[in-house]
């Protein structure tokens, strides 16, 4: 015989040296074959373990527990569970419980009895669920919108922020994704963005896009998103996402504010400039319209009746140009009309007979009894293309030529 032994004495230390629970029970129930990791685990040995009934070896408590997968190992049906036990230490650990029956000539003689300790898993599945619960708390709880959306960019969980942010339930947003509810100017920009994300160019994005609310109206939101992946799944996108409209609309104020003039809505000369040198290509004209008289209405009416005057000249101007075209008041009673839509000199000066003809006539004024008569000198520029920097100069010498009746 081989020094190292029989193959039993060489299978006896294997299964000896394997740390799970390894034994085999009969069909009464009893012990006939236990490793060493069983036999050590309940504080046994190999010789008091063997002929022991199950139940005194589990004992009653956990022997109930297992009663239904032994009667069903004992059926025939191989059984797999969890179970948690406590060792002869008194050590609580997690373990998963294989029992396969032994089934000879149709009839089961046994079963074979395999339990591995899955204490890590089992703690590794605590600390998920308790995290996913960590999350769900806080995501439901949270007073902005959060989400988690899936690659396909649909809404898989919401919480109730988002919900009234956007006016649709929980239910009808996860039959969406959110390229059914982003503004359609804004879908190429999130698809990128969702894009970057996957392809893991960014890990983060931060934007500022605009949601259509399920009743129709536009609600800006700073959206936030990271992607999340993990092993065995495709990955998911966690996104917060914050209400900004009432930022958004002071923002647009500001900005129009700072390109209109208070008194009559009118762009003023910085837009008028800016407009001005971006235009650097094509032709562009330019009326530059005074009112005749102005000053005499603002002493002998007073500067409110000035005001009033000015608005109803802003708005004449306003209504008789194209909608391509831009009208500003650069200063005093001094407007200037951007014409995109002028072709050519011809064409210009047209439009500025037109525009010396609507603004021209009578104007009554809600401070002022009586009907004042207006008149106002206008003048004219044009480029075919480029030298727009002196269409400006330019129209404000034909409008003192109109003035003085040199045109």
């Amino acid at each position: 015989m081989d020094e190292t032994g029989s193959d039993a004495d060489i299978l006896r230390r294997v299964i000896d040296n394997v740390p799970a629970l390894i034994g085999y029970w009969d069909a009464d129930l009893r012990n006939l074959a236990a490793n060493q990791a069983y036999v050590d685990y309940f504080g046994l040995t190999p010789e008091k373990a063997r002929g022991m009934h199950i139940r005194d070896v589990l004992g009653p408590e956990v022997y109930e527990l297992n009663r239904p997968y032994i009667e069903a190992a004992l059926a025939g049906t191989p059984q797999q569970f969890d179970r948690t036990l406590i060792d002869v230490h008194g050590t609580v650990r997690h373990t998963q419980a294989t029992y396969v029956p032994e089934i000879v000539d149709g009839r089961v003689r046994g079963f074979f009895v395999h339990v591995a300790e899955v204490s890590r898993r089992v703690e590794a599945e605590r600390e998920r669920d308790e995290a996913i619960s960590l999350f769900e708390t806080s995501m439901h709880h949270a007073a902005i919108g959060q989400a988690v959306v899936g690659t396909d960019g649909r809404w898989l969980q919401v919480n109730q922020a988002l919900c009234e942010l956007t006016g649709y339930t929980a239910e009808e947003l996860q039959e969406l994704s959110f390229r059914d509810i982003t503004h359609p100017d804004d879908v190429a920009a999130a698809d990128r963005h969702l894009a970057q994300l996957l392809d893991g160019s960014r890990t983060h994005i931060q934007s500022e896009k605009r949601y259509l609310r399920k009743d129709g109206s536009v609600v800006w939101v700073q959206r936030n998103a990271v992607v999340v992946r993990g092993t065995g799944i495709e990955g998911i996108i966690i996104a917060q996402i914050q209400d900004i409209t009432r930022r958004k609309v002071a923002e647009n104020e500001l900005a129009r504010l700072a390109v209109t003039d208070a008194l009559t809505d009118l762009g003023n000369r910085h837009l008028l400039m800016t407009e001005i040198d971006s235009h650097t290509t094509g032709p562009l004209g330019l009326l530059f319209l005074d009112l005749d008289g102005f000053k005499r209405v603002n002493d002998t009416h007073g500067h409110g009746a000035g005001d009033e005057l000015l608005v109803a000249v802003a708005r004449r101007i306003a209504d008789g140009i194209d909608p391509a075209d831009l009208a500003c008041r650069i200063g005093g009673d001094e407007f200037v009309v951007l014409v995109r839509s002028a072709t050519s000199n011809a064409d210009i000066e047209r439009y500025r007979s037109s525009l010396k003809a609507a603004v021209t006539g009578v104007y009554r004024l809600p401070s002022v009894p009586g009907p004042i008569t207006v008149t106002a000198s206008v003048g004219s520029s044009w480029s075919a293309d480029g030298g727009h920097s002196a269409l400006l100069r330019a129209a404000d010498e034909h409008m003192y030529a109109d003035k003085s009746g040199a045109s």
